[in-house]
């Protein structure tokens, strides 16, 4: 490392986990920092931070050659079903996504801008960072960019059962 190179990784990013309360309303369950730790001497200068992991999700096209950007959306609301979806999304000042939920696990990570999670019992969560991240666990949100410019955020929509609450299946559905 030269003179210049900080010692210490940058700060860790911001994790927001969304959940149900036991009356199935879709809440913020998990709102912290996750720092990243050392890979030690096997990958020098190199941090890890864990964001989220699941147990499986088996990926059948590692060398096949269709542009997966053209594929054509096969579940509701931006879900590929048996699989996920990778895409950006820009949001003009002032503009918002309404309420809705898909029976995906989602992780949204910001880019650039300010974007305000909206939760179905009314809690805002401002994101204002570059990469803070909010998992979604199919539950319904909105989006809304308080401005003054435009907000662009990645999403990784993966295919999920739907959400379950006191045995209760919660339906895919889109508020306008």
């Amino acid at each position: 490392m030269s003179a210049d190179t900080p010692t210490k990784p940058p700060a860790g990013i911001r994790r927001i986990v969304t959940g149900h309360s036991l009356e199935g309303v879709a809440v913020v369950k998990i709102d912290s920092v996750v720092d990243s730790h050392d890979m030690g001497p096997m990958i020098p200068g190199a941090h890890v931070g864990p964001i989220w992991k699941t147990g499986a999700l088996p990926v059948p096209d590692n060398n096949e050659e269709t542009d997966g950007a053209t594929r054509p959306l096969d579940g509701q609301i931006g879900v590929m079903k048996s699989g996920t979806n990778l895409q950006y999304t820009d949001l003009a000042p002032g503009a918002s996504a309404p309420m809705h939920r898909t029976s995906s696990l989602d992780h949204n990570i910001l880019l650039s801008g300010k974007l305000v999670l909206i939760m179905e019992d009314g809690c805002e969560t401002l994101l204002d960072k570059p990469g803070d991240t909010v998992v979604q666990r199919g539950t319904i949100h909105a989006w809304r960019n308080p401005g003054p410019e435009w907000t662009r955020w990645v999403t990784i929509l993966m295919d999920a059962d739907p959400a379950v609450v006191n045995g209760v299946i919660l339906p895919v559905e889109m508020k306008l």
